[in-house]
Protein backbone atom coordinates (compact mmCIF):
# COMPACT_ATOMS: atom_id res chain seq x y z
CA UNK A 1 0.00 0.00 0.00
CA UNK A 2 0.92 3.68 -0.91
CA UNK A 3 1.35 6.49 1.80
CA UNK A 4 2.94 9.58 2.53
CA UNK A 5 4.68 10.74 5.54
CA UNK A 6 6.82 13.26 6.84
CA UNK A 7 10.64 12.66 6.17
CA UNK A 8 12.89 10.47 8.52
CA UNK A 9 16.60 10.44 8.08
CA UNK A 10 16.23 7.45 10.15
CA UNK A 11 13.54 5.63 8.37
CA UNK A 12 14.04 6.41 4.57
CA UNK A 13 16.92 6.13 2.04
CA UNK A 14 17.35 9.92 0.84
CA UNK A 15 20.51 8.56 -1.01
CA UNK A 16 18.99 5.89 -2.83
CA UNK A 17 16.58 8.43 -4.18
CA UNK A 18 17.14 9.53 -8.01
CA UNK A 19 14.62 11.55 -9.88
CA UNK A 20 17.51 12.34 -13.06
CA UNK A 21 17.09 16.11 -11.50
CA UNK A 22 20.34 16.37 -9.83
CA UNK A 23 19.36 19.37 -7.26
CA UNK A 24 16.34 17.67 -6.58
CA UNK A 25 18.74 14.45 -5.63
CA UNK A 26 21.07 16.73 -3.44
CA UNK A 27 17.97 18.44 -2.19
CA UNK A 28 16.03 15.21 -0.38
CA UNK A 29 19.54 13.68 0.25
CA UNK A 30 21.43 16.47 2.07
CA UNK A 31 19.35 19.65 2.65
CA UNK A 32 15.53 18.45 3.27
CA UNK A 33 16.15 17.54 6.62
CA UNK A 34 17.99 20.54 7.54
CA UNK A 35 15.37 22.60 6.46
CA UNK A 36 12.85 20.70 8.04
CA UNK A 37 14.74 20.75 11.40
CA UNK A 38 15.06 24.87 10.93
CA UNK A 39 11.33 25.25 10.49
CA UNK A 40 11.39 26.43 6.77
CA UNK A 41 9.82 23.53 4.85
CA UNK A 42 8.68 20.05 5.55
CA UNK A 43 9.55 17.03 3.10
CA UNK A 44 6.98 14.64 2.85
CA UNK A 45 7.89 11.26 0.67
CA UNK A 46 5.60 8.30 -1.06
CA UNK A 47 6.42 5.54 -0.08
CA UNK A 48 5.29 1.44 0.05
CA UNK A 49 4.64 0.23 3.35
CA UNK A 50 6.08 -3.13 2.04
CA UNK A 51 9.33 -1.20 1.31
CA UNK A 52 8.94 1.92 3.90
CA UNK A 53 12.76 3.14 3.19
CA UNK A 54 12.28 3.52 -0.61
CA UNK A 55 11.23 6.97 -1.28
CA UNK A 56 9.05 6.93 -4.52
CA UNK A 57 8.77 10.38 -4.42
CA UNK A 58 8.56 13.29 -2.41
CA UNK A 59 7.50 16.85 -2.13
CA UNK A 60 8.42 20.02 -0.02
CA UNK A 61 6.07 22.71 1.19
CA UNK A 62 6.66 25.99 2.93
CA UNK A 63 4.45 29.10 3.85
CA UNK A 64 4.97 32.30 1.81
CA UNK A 65 3.42 35.54 1.29
CA UNK A 66 2.09 36.58 -1.86
CA UNK A 67 1.18 39.60 -3.96
CA UNK A 68 -2.66 38.95 -4.19
CA UNK A 69 -3.03 37.19 -8.01
CA UNK A 70 -5.12 39.80 -10.69
CA UNK A 71 -8.52 38.35 -9.92
CA UNK A 72 -8.55 36.97 -7.24
CA UNK A 73 -11.67 38.11 -5.83
CA UNK A 74 -11.66 38.08 -1.85
CA UNK A 75 -8.31 40.17 -1.97
CA UNK A 76 -9.59 42.61 -4.36
CA UNK A 77 -7.95 45.92 -3.96
CA UNK A 78 -6.03 44.32 -0.52
CA UNK A 79 -2.61 45.95 -0.17
CA UNK A 80 -0.35 43.69 1.74
CA UNK A 81 1.13 39.99 1.18
CA UNK A 82 -0.94 37.44 2.39
CA UNK A 83 -0.28 34.34 3.47
CA UNK A 84 0.37 31.29 1.12
CA UNK A 85 1.30 27.39 0.88
CA UNK A 86 4.15 27.05 -1.85
CA UNK A 87 5.03 23.83 -3.42
CA UNK A 88 8.80 24.27 -3.42
CA UNK A 89 9.89 20.93 -4.79
CA UNK A 90 8.02 17.72 -6.20
CA UNK A 91 9.74 14.59 -7.44
CA UNK A 92 9.29 10.89 -9.11
CA UNK A 93 11.75 8.88 -8.87
CA UNK A 94 13.27 7.50 -12.23
CA UNK A 95 12.17 3.98 -11.86
CA UNK A 96 8.74 5.01 -10.89
CA UNK A 97 7.88 7.49 -13.82
CA UNK A 98 4.41 6.33 -15.51
CA UNK A 99 2.36 5.21 -12.31
CA UNK A 100 0.61 8.59 -11.53
CA UNK A 101 2.65 9.03 -9.01
CA UNK A 102 3.26 12.63 -9.08
CA UNK A 103 -0.50 12.97 -9.81
CA UNK A 104 -1.08 10.98 -6.40
CA UNK A 105 1.40 13.32 -4.38
CA UNK A 106 -0.04 16.75 -6.19
CA UNK A 107 -3.50 15.57 -5.11
CA UNK A 108 -2.09 15.03 -1.31
CA UNK A 109 -0.60 18.84 -1.35
CA UNK A 110 -4.13 20.04 -2.42
CA UNK A 111 -5.60 18.08 0.45
CA UNK A 112 -2.98 19.01 2.50
CA UNK A 113 -3.73 23.07 1.78
CA UNK A 114 -7.74 22.40 1.79
CA UNK A 115 -7.19 21.54 5.66
CA UNK A 116 -5.60 24.96 6.12
CA UNK A 117 -9.34 26.01 5.87
CA UNK A 118 -10.47 23.80 9.16
CA UNK A 119 -11.37 26.27 11.91
CA UNK A 120 -9.04 24.70 14.51
CA UNK A 121 -5.60 25.70 12.12
CA UNK A 122 -3.49 28.31 13.45
CA UNK A 123 -3.14 30.03 10.19
CA UNK A 124 -4.94 30.38 7.13
CA UNK A 125 -3.92 30.79 3.35
CA UNK A 126 -5.20 32.25 0.34
CA UNK A 127 -3.97 28.75 -1.69
CA UNK A 128 -1.29 26.87 -3.04
CA UNK A 129 1.25 28.43 -5.05
CA UNK A 130 3.91 27.13 -7.47
CA UNK A 131 6.68 27.72 -10.08
CA UNK A 132 6.92 25.41 -12.17
CA UNK A 133 9.42 24.01 -14.66
CA UNK A 134 8.30 25.01 -18.50
CA UNK A 135 7.29 21.51 -18.97
CA UNK A 136 5.26 20.67 -15.98
CA UNK A 137 2.88 23.46 -16.70
CA UNK A 138 0.24 21.91 -18.23
CA UNK A 139 0.48 19.10 -15.38
CA UNK A 140 -1.01 21.64 -12.83
CA UNK A 141 -3.42 23.54 -15.02
CA UNK A 142 -5.10 20.22 -15.48
CA UNK A 143 -5.96 20.74 -11.78
CA UNK A 144 -7.17 23.63 -11.99
CA UNK A 145 -3.89 25.97 -11.40
CA UNK A 146 -4.25 29.35 -13.16
CA UNK A 147 -1.28 31.82 -13.84
CA UNK A 148 -0.40 34.35 -11.66
CA UNK A 149 1.02 37.48 -12.37
CA UNK A 150 4.75 37.53 -10.86
CA UNK A 151 7.76 39.47 -11.95
CA UNK A 152 9.93 35.53 -11.13
CA UNK A 153 9.29 33.98 -13.98
CA UNK A 154 6.15 31.43 -13.89
CA UNK A 155 4.13 31.55 -11.47
CA UNK A 156 0.92 29.34 -11.23
CA UNK A 157 -1.98 28.89 -8.32
CA UNK A 158 -4.79 27.21 -7.01
CA UNK A 159 -7.36 29.18 -4.68
CA UNK A 160 -8.21 27.66 -1.09
CA UNK A 161 -12.23 27.19 -2.37
CA UNK A 162 -10.89 25.11 -5.42
CA UNK A 163 -8.34 22.91 -2.88
CA UNK A 164 -11.34 22.61 -0.38
CA UNK A 165 -13.39 21.62 -3.37
CA UNK A 166 -11.18 19.02 -4.95
CA UNK A 167 -10.45 17.35 -1.24
CA UNK A 168 -14.10 16.45 -0.59
CA UNK A 169 -14.56 15.02 -4.02
CA UNK A 170 -14.43 11.48 -3.63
Amino acid sequence: MLVTEILNPKKHDRNGFDCGVEALNKFISKQANQSSSRSLTKTFVLIETDNPSRIIGFYTLAYASVSAPQGFSPLKNYPHPAPALKLTRMAVHVDSRGNKFGEQMLLDVINKTAMTANADNPAAVIGLFVDPKHQAIDFYKKYGFIDAASDQGELLYIPIQHCITLSADP
